[in-house]
Formats: C-alpha cells, structure tokens, sequence
C-alpha cells in the first residue's frame, strides 16, 4: 500500500539487503546510502556507477536527493521533518530533496525503538534522529573525500553545502551528482563527526512540507485508494453494548451468498469478507 501524497514502492515480497539493494541501483543508477546495519556489506557496485553501502539515501546523477523513507506519513509532518535530519547533516539543498516510501522489510526498515517496521506513538523523529544524522554525515564524508581525491588535495580543505563540495584556495566546486561514480570507492566512516547544532540551517526553519502539493492538486494517493488486484472487503458489526461478547453465530446461510469469501467472529465483532 503507498502511503499518502507520495508514489511509493508498493507491497513487495521482504526481499534480501542485497537482492533490494541490487534492484534499486539497476533501477535508478544512484548513490544509495543509510545507516550501517549489524553485519552489512558495504561493497562497492563493481560498475562504480553507484555506492550502497545501506538502505536510505539515494543521490541521482542530477543531484536529487531521494530518502527512502521508513515511516508512515499520516498528517503530521513526518515525511518534511525526517527529510530535514537528513538533508540537515548531508549539507544538502531542500528544494533537491524528494521522499519515496520504503518496501516492507524490517530487516532494513525497522523502527530502532519498536523493533519492526512501524510508525506510532509520535516517536518518528526521536527514533530516527541519531540513525539518520549518522547516515547522512557518512554520506556526505564519503562526499567530500570523493571531491578531494579527485582535486589530489586534502580532505580536510574542503567543504560541503547546498548539494555542493567546495574547496575554496582553488575555487573548485563539485555538485553531489557529479561525485557518485568517485563516491562508490570511498569506504563509509564508521563514526562520523556531525554537526554541530549551532551550524543547523534547516533544522528548526519553517520549510514548507513535501506533502502538501500533492494532497491540493489531488494526487495524493491514501489507503483507502488502494485497489490491489484480488482485494477483498470486509462489512462488520461491533457489539453496540460496551464490553458485551458475541454470544452466538450461525453463518451457514451468509457463506453460501456469491462472492463471499469469510465469516470473522471475534470477541465483540462479527465481519464478512468478500469480493
């Protein structure tokens, strides 16, 4: 199911970190990023066209940079304010930022306080703050060190801002997506440095939020839009009397109307389901 306001990935089989993260760089031939997971390999694409070392930042050859996002939006701002961590500490420019729903896989995907992939109990941002700071200071390492080995100069005189790794005593400057293929032989940090809070330019701005074109011109796309093939539907009746239990059920007649696949009973519901 694609989440509200954004073309998603859709309902996919849990695929292996390598299967998903071979698919998606033959897909999008894009520097693909994100937090270390225990035990990942972080081999280079032997076509040095892309770098995954992990799951959650993808940066195309034009420079846009895409997240692919673990948590649901559901009209709080999620999408904009995880976008923002992560464009915050990767020095990336927000107009160049663009969000697409991850696939289900909590191997890859999983929320780090609740263990499973999983959005609720308002804990997005504290849940993915750290993970994502880290992902994308690593990212933005691997960067710059791409631009100073290029230059044949030191990493430590170089910069990054607004999608861009400069190195001002030679006035060179290089964009994100012209770096991908230099990107894919650096190897990732293991502890980063990040940012320190007082060099925030976006965190704590009131940027507008990435759902909100979609939701007025009518494209966005919620649950209850989608229409997978073979979907079912389900009519149920909840027991009108607080704490009552459902006493008795005969649906003998009920499944053999056409087109009914189901009966439910539960403890205080009954639901038919059917096509």
């Amino acid at each position: 199911m694609k989440p509200e306001g954004f073309a998603g990935s859709g309902a996919l089989p849990s695929p292996s970190r390598r299967t998903f993260v071979k698919a998606s760089l033959t897909a999008g031939g894009a520097l693909l990023l994100g937090f270390r997971l225990k035990g990942a390999d972080a081999a280079a694409s032997p076509a040095a066209t892309t770098f995954a070392p992990d799951a959650f930042i993808r940066i195309d050859r034009d420079g846009t940079v895409t997240l692919i996002m673990p948590q649901v939006e559901m009209g709080q701002g999620t999408y904009t304010s995880i976008s923002m961590i992560l464009a915050e500490e990767l020095d990336a420019k927000w107009d160049a930022v663009r969000v697409d729903h991850a696939p289900p896989n909590d191997a890859l995907y999983a929320n780090p306080t609740f263990k499973e992939q999983m959005t609720g109990n308002s804990n997005s941002v504290r849940a993915f703050w750290m993970p994502l700071r880290k992902s994308a200071a690593a990212a933005r390492a691997m960067l710059v060190q791409a631009a100073a080995k290029r230059w044949k100069v030191d990493a430590s005189t170089c910069t990054a801002a607004d999608s861009e790794v400069a190195h001002a005593p030679s006035n060179r400057k290089l964009g994100y997506g012209d770096l991908i293929a230099d990107a894919s032989q650096i190897e990732a940090p293991k502890d980063p440095p990040l940012k320190d809070v007082k060099d925030f330019k976006l965190i704590g701005k009131p940027l507008k939020r990435l759902d909100t074109p979609d939701k007025t011109n009518g494209k966005a796309m919620y649950g209850i839009d989608a229409m997978p093939q073979g979907v079912k539907f389900a009519t149920l009746r909840a027991c009108p009397v607080f704490g009552g239990k459902v006493a008795h059920v005969d649906d003998a007649k009920t499944r053999q109307v056409p087109g009914v696949r189901q009966v439910v009973v539960l403890d205080d519901l009954v639901a038919v389901v059917g096509d």
